[in-house]
């Protein structure tokens, strides 16, 4: 791709896409979530919590969409690019696992939001239970690796420029 104007406008769009999931993750794990426990009630906190994972959900989604529809020519337009799965060059390994790990967490996403929250959801609205308490616990380790797996995929791409 030899189009300066259509590169940048790619690779802009890729950026606001991973700063506003990855990004987003890093806010709620170290801030919302945080403060929330500290100040909130379970039943508000569950409340809370239900409408703000609607409009996080809708955030990632369409992330991971303007990821893949944006990484694809990028990769392709890239001078160190032989093919989709390739290991010639240090560049494409490295490339190859930081995309494992974004499949992985967009992977971790979709349980969360498809399978664990309306769980927690219907859990929650009959009150504290240990089952609740077990679903809230596998949300902070989802949560937990979902963030370092988000700092290695950044890790990673930092790597990536100056291969």
């Amino acid at each position: 791709m030899d189009n300066p104007i259509l590169q940048t406008i790619l690779d802009f769009l890729h950026l606001m896409a991973t700063i506003a999931w990855i990004g987003g993750m890093f806010f709620n794990f170290l801030v919302v979530l945080p403060t929330i426990q500290k100040v909130l009630d379970p039943a508000t906190a569950g409340k809370f919590l239900g409408v703000l994972f609607k409009r996080v959900r809708i955030v990632v989604y369409v992330s991971l969409l303007v990821l893949f529809v944006t990484g694809i020519p990028m990769k392709i337009a890239s001078e160190y690019y032989v093919s989709i799965i390739n290991f010639d060059n240090t560049w494409e390994t490295v490339g190859f696992i930081k995309h494992v790990f974004v499949g992985i967490l967009a992977l971790l996403a979709f349980y969360s939001f498809e399978i664990l929250v309306p769980k927690v959801g219907k859990l929650a609205s009959g009150g504290p239970s240990p089952a609740l308490a077990a679903l809230r616990k596998r949300q902070m380790i989802l949560g937990a690796i979902s963030f370092l797996f988000g700092i290695i995929v950044i890790f990673l791409s930092a790597i990536m420029n100056y291969l």
